[in-house]
Parts: structure tokens; sequence; C-alpha cells
């Protein structure tokens, strides 16, 4: 199994366009933060506002559930996957090609 680079797709991924694959839909809008029902548990109360996202941050939180993270566990949360297939998924999704580690050999400098 090729390695990932987690680091260069936290980067890459943007939590917005994590929010706009799930359709999400934020009750509330003050600059860059976002507050809603959460995605993670399926929050059905059209008045739910125990799901925020700081979009310039690229972080979010739930108050209900208390799970939280980056674009990249959000993604994982919602599609109930492991980081490196939701990962693998989410770059799909996106149409781009997953960063993936240059592979290196024991010994080499």
């Amino acid at each position: 199994m090729r390695r990932l680079d987690f680091r260069r797709a936290r980067e890459e991924i943007r939590l917005t366009e994590v929010l706009t694959l799930l359709g999400y839909q934020a009750r509330q809008q003050t600059g860059e933060q976002r507050r809603g029902p959460c995605p993670v548990r399926g929050s059905s109360s059209p008045s739910s506002r125990s799901f925020a996202a700081h979009l310039g941050k690229n972080v979010w939180q739930c108050f209900v559930c208390r799970a939280s993270g980056n674009a990249l566990d959000l993604w994982a949360a919602v599609t109930h996957q492991g980081i490196y297939p939701a990962v693998l998924e989410l770059y799909r999704r996106l149409s781009r090609v997953p960063p993936f580690l240059e592979e290196t050999t024991m010994g080499e400098p």
C-alpha cells in the first residue's frame, strides 16, 4: 500500500470543499464561521447550531457529539471510513491526484 502524504492532504483539501460535497447548509454564517446541524451525527433539527466550522482555520467541532478535526477527519467521520480510504475517495471525488510519499529503500541516502 502506497503511503499518503497526510500533511500535504490537510493543506490541499479545504473544509469548504468537504462541506460542499456533503451538501451542507449552514443555519448561521459570520465571516469564515458556519454554524448548523452536525453532519457527523445527522442532526435533523432545522434550528440546530451544534456544529461549528471555521473555514479559515480549516477546523470543525460538534458541541453535542464532541467530534472535531480538519476537513479530512470530517469526510472520514461522515462517510464512516478509515482516514486512508476516506482521503483517497475525497481526492477521487474532487478529481485530483492524491499526494503520495516517495518510496525509499532502506540504506539509501
